[in-house]
């Protein structure tokens, strides 16, 4: 296939479905053309894409998994991309970067990268300024309520259960992973270069890595525009949050390189939701909690279910679900209510001695099984899976291949997709994959009601 076929400017991997949907919609947002496949699809399904779209991506799992497991789902993506002439490829991280060199490595990431692209320019870019993810002379910051915290002192991430973070200097938490950026670009370097980001893309034409600092939105626009005419250049494989895509969007749209308007985001009421949650952060339980004071069906599902001791509990709660929805009411089924939920720590006891992963794929063999029935035997149209982990596994599970966004709240940072699935039952379903951190207390009334 010759190059002057491919209509994608840009491939992007996805270390978990949330963020990877997430992404997709920031891409979306400005108008480029953008598929997400939950599995790699294959080389020809890829090239078609890449034919048909400006950014295709494929959502994975590898932030729940170990360098070696890794590996075997990375790689093969890599490889795949690497057979399309698009030399801006995006390592899609979560904003707030959490990872470690045991699970969920970016430092490996990268090093699978280079093996793929040798000579490539790798630019690290976590801030995302809409969504309160911020980088200042390297250092990494995250919101939390209306409260700004450091990395490492974050309420949430600096006790994450399987990848806490201790280092808030991005370059210092990728050394402990095995790679060192060469150098930083700092807020004052990216203001002085706002207006001519070319001069600083010819300024790193050379360079190995770079971590890139970002606290406003022009700023991230900035450091899209430098690599987006790198790219024209030399390859760039990006350690990226989703606020490149946002910012890269924008650059493309407001450059006259993109002729397409922004598309309307607007989603209709449902007259039913329902919402699988495994996260255990904070902001989930009081969106759990807001959802049980607003009528819906709020039901634990337990550790001795998730550990294979409670089969009849099991098929008791599905057909609990199952009754509710018949009858119109929306229902959250959830593994935690918050970091302090005693359960959350039971649970931590039961699986200590289970591999990497383990718990998310059972999580979301659950999961998957729950929606299913739901579509099938319901009247349910939109499901939401919080939990960034758990959601990747639940959408391979469901038999979804792909998605398509389909409308966007940003103020809430969620986003609509359309299923595509060879199961009729399954595709055009709507779906909001979303993050622990992703959205305000409400976020599950407005799903139901449209906005």
């Amino acid at each position: 296939m010759e190059p002057t076929q491919i209509r994608a400017r840009v491939l992007f991997y996805g270390d978990d479905f949330t963020g990877a949907s997430d992404n997709a919609a920031q891409y979306a947002r400005h108008g480029l053309r953008t598929r997400l496949y939950f599995t790699n699809p294959g080389w020809q399904t890829l090239q078609t894409a890449a034919t048909d779209c400006d950014v295709v991506g494929v959502a994975g799992t590898a932030r729940s998994l170990d360098t070696s497991a890794m590996t075997a789902e990375l790689l093969p993506v890599l490889q795949d991309f690497a057979r399309l002439p698009v030399p801006l490829v995006q390592y899609k991280c979560c904003s707030t970067f959490d990872s470690a060199a045991h699970t969920g490595s970016l430092g490996h990431a990268i090093g699978l990268m280079r093996q793929v692209w040798p000579d490539c320019f790798v630019p690290v870019h976590a801030a995302t300024p809409e969504f309160g993810r911020y980088t200042l002379f390297g250092n990494h910051f995250a919101r939390a309520g209306h409260e700004v915290y450091r990395l490492d002192r974050h309420p949430v991430m600096s006790v994450h259960p399987v990848t806490p973070m201790h280092e808030s200097d991005l370059a210092m938490v990728l050394n402990e992973q095995g790679f060192k950026p060469e150098r930083l670009i700092d807020l004052r370097m990216l203001d002085q270069y706002q207006s001519c980001p070319e001069d600083l893309a010819l300024a790193l034409l050379k360079a190995d890595s770079v971590v890139f600092d970002g606290y406003t939105q022009s700023q991230a626009v900035t450091t899209a525009a430098v690599l987006w005419q790198l790219s024209r250049q030399r390859q760039v494989c990006a350690m990226a949050a989703q606020g490149l895509a946002h910012g890269l969007g924008q650059y493309l749209r407001e450059s006259g390189q993109l002729a397409a308007d922004t598309p309307v985001q607007q989603l209709a009421a449902t007259d039913r939701l329902l919402v699988l949650s495994g996260s255990c952060s904070a902001l989930s339980a009081a969106q759990i909690d807001a959802a049980r004071q607003s009528g819906f069906l709020c039901t634990r599902l337990s550790n001795d279910i998730l550990s294979g001791q409670n089969a009849a509990g099991f098929a008791d709660l599905q057909q609990k679900t199952l009754q509710a929805l018949q009858a119109g009411q929306s229902v959250v089924i959830f593994t935690a209510e918050g970091p302090q939920d005693p359960h959350t720590a039971q649970l931590r006891q039961l699986t200590e001695s289970w591999s990497p992963g383990e718990l998310t794929q059972r999580i979301g063999d659950c999961f998957a099984q729950l929606a299913g029935r739901a579509f099938r035997e319901t009247a349910l149209t939109r499901l939401v899976v919080a939990g960034g982990d758990s959601s990747s596994f639940t959408m391979r599970a469901l038999g979804a291949e792909a998605l398509q966004i389909k409308a966007s709240h940003f103020t809430q940072n969620a986003h609509f997709a359309s299923l595509v699935s060879s199961d009729p039952q399954i595709h055009g379903k709507e779906v909001l994959l979303k993050g622990g951190q992703v959205g305000t207390a409400t976020l599950y009334a407005l799903s139901l009601a449209g906005f």
